[in-house]
């Protein structure tokens, strides 16, 4: 593993754990706590591609390899801005 995604993968890390906390110090249903928690972990891994991580100042693209097309382009979008049209 190179240093960038050995770095990408320890960010990834601390979102998981700062969700995890987040999840666990709220009271309610089981299943609140999964969607939340899931919600949380998407949206950090978003921010992280966009580049508004508190994790890092990185900024990342996504790219799909039999298309070319970028993710993020045509139009241009941050992923995160997003994302609570489809998660609940």
């Amino acid at each position: 593993m190179n240093p960038t995604q050995r770095r990408f993968f320890q960010q990834l890390a601390q979102i998981q754990e700062a969700c995890v906390q987040r999840a666990l110090a709220c009271p309610g249903r089981e299943e609140d706590r999964l969607y939340q928690v899931s919600y949380e972990m998407t949206a950090g891994i978003l921010e992280l591609i966009d580049g508004y991580s508190p994790f890092s100042s990185d900024r990342y693209d996504l790219v799909n390899t039999v298309t070319g097309e970028r993710l993020k382009e045509r139009p241009f979008l941050e992923l995160h801005d997003h994302l609570e049209e489809f998660l609940r």
